[in-house]
C-alpha cells in the first residue's frame, strides 16, 4: 500500500494555474518593476506613480509576486527579495530580458497552439496550415526591432552566466581567429577575447544584431579585436576561422535545417580548424530530475516555436557525423556540453 494519500484534484489544478506565474513575472519585467524597486523599499502608490501604472492593480501584482518569492512586504512598503534581484536590468546575472521574451506575446501565442503542434508535428506558425517559410517564427520576431532587441538581450543574458566555464573548457592553442556563429551580441566571443589577449574574432549573425554587438565590443574594450559580419547561415558560410563556436543554434532546427547549418560551418573551417557545438545534451531523467525538467520543456518550446528539438549526446554525435564532422572530444561544462569537431 502507498504510504501517502493520492494527490487531490487541487494538485492538477495548481499545475494548471501555474501558467499565471510567468505572466506575472513577465509583467514585472516589462514594466521595469524590479529596476524601480532597486533603489530601496517603497509603497505601491509611489511605485505606481514612478511606473505610470494603476495603483490598485500595481498592489495586486506586488501581492502575487510576494507569493512566488519575488517581492517581500514590511507594513505598507515592498522590496525585492534575492530572487527578485535577477529581474533588475543592471545586475550581472539579470534575467529581465529572458522574462520579457518568454512571457511575451509571440512565445505565449505559440504555446497556446501546442495541441495543434502535437497533432501535426509542425511549429505553431505552421501547425494545421502550409508553412510559409522554415524560419517564419524568427522572421516575425525580427520584423519588430524592439522584439529583436529583447530576444538578443535575453540570449546575451543567458550566455553571460555560462560563458566563462565554456571558454575555460576549450583549447585555444594555435587559434588566431575565432568566429561566434549566430552569436547575437557576442557575449561568448567577448569572453574568449578577454581570456586570450592575442585572439581576434567576429560574430556572424543577421544584420539586426550588429548594433548590439558593436556596443558590447566597445563596452568590453575589444573593438580593436572584434568585428561583426552580417549574413544568413542558411544561405552563406561564416567567415573562415581556426575555431567556430556554435552555441544554442542547432537545437532550434529539425535535422534537415540543422545539417544545413553544420555544412555552412564546415565550409568555413581552416585546414586544421575545429567547430565547437555547444548545446545541453538531454540526459536520463532519473540522473538529474531538475535538468530533465528544463530539457523536456525546452524541447516542447523548440517544437512550438521553431520546429527544432533537444537531443541526447549520442543524437548530436550522429547528427555531426551526418554533416561530415568528427567529434574528437566531448567536454561537459555544467549545463552545456561542448562537442569539439574536425572535418571527418
Amino acid at each position: 500500500m502507498p504510504d501517502h494519500d493520492p494527490p487531490s484534484e487541487f494538485a492538477i489544478g495548481g499545475l494548471m494555474m501555474s501558467l499565471w506565474i510567468p505572466q506575472a513575472i513577465h509583467a514585472a519585467a516589462e514594466l521595469g518593476l524590479a529596476d524601480a524597486l532597486g533603489d530601496g523599499p517603497t509603497t505601491a502608490a509611489a511605485l505606481a506613480k514612478r511606473l505610470a501604472t494603476h495603483v490598485d492593480a500595481t498592489a495586486r501584482l506586488l501581492d502575487a509576486l510576494i507569493v512566488i518569492g519575488i517581492v517581500e512586504r514590511d507594513g505598507s512598503t515592498y522590496a525585492l527579495t534575492g530572487l527578485g534581484e535577477f529581474l533588475r536590468s543592471d545586475v550581472p546575472r539579470s534575467r529581465r530580458a529572458w522574462a520579457r521574451l518568454m512571457g511575451g506575446e509571440q512565445v505565449w501565442r505559440a504555446w497556446g497552439r501546442l495541441t495543434e503542434c502535437v497533432r501535426t508535428g509542425e511549429p505553431a506558425f505552421a501547425a494545421g496550415a502550409e508553412r510559409r517559410s522554415q524560419t517564419e517564427t524568427f522572421d516575425a520576431l525580427f520584423d519588430d526591432p524592439a522584439a529583436a532587441e529583447v530576444f538578443h538581450r535575453a540570449m546575451a543574458d543567458g550566455t553571460r552566466s555560462v560563458a566563462d566555464s565554456i571558454i575555460a573548457a576549450l583549447d585555444f592553442t594555435d587559434v588566431e581567429r575565432v568566429v561566434d556563429v549566430g552569436g547575437g551580441h557576442g557575449e561568448l566571443l567577448c569572453t574568449a577575447l578577454a581570456r586570450h589577449v592575442d585572439l581576434r574574432g567576429a560574430v556572424f549573425d543577421l544584420e539586426h544584431a550588429r548594433a548590439g554587438a558593436l556596443s558590447l565590443f566597445e563596452r568590453r574594450r575589444l573593438g580593436d579585436r572584434a568585428s561583426f559580419v552580417a549574413g544568413d547561415l542558411f544561405l552563406e558560410s561564416p567567415p573562415g576561422a581556426d575555431l567556430l563556436l556554435l552555441k544554442s543554434v542547432v537545437h532550434d532546427w529539425a535535422d534537415d535545417r540543422a545539417l544545413t547549418v553544420l555544412a555552412r560551418c564546415k565550409d568555413a573551417l581552416s585546414e586544421h580548424g575545429r567547430l565547437v557545438l555547444i548545446e545541453p545534451p538531454a540526459a536520463d531523467p532519473s540522473s538529474n530530475p531538475g535538468l530533465a525538467w528544463i530539457i523536456a520543456f525546452s524541447d516542447l518550446n523548440m517544437l512550438v516555436n521553431t520546429g527544432g528539438r533537444e537531443r541526447t549526446q549520442a543524437e548530436y554525435q550522429a547528427l555531426l557525423g551526418r554533416a561530415g564532422l568528427r567529434v574528437i572530444e566531448f567536454r561537459p561544462t555544467g549545463f552545456y556540453g561542448c562537442f569539439v569537431c574536425t572535418r571527418a
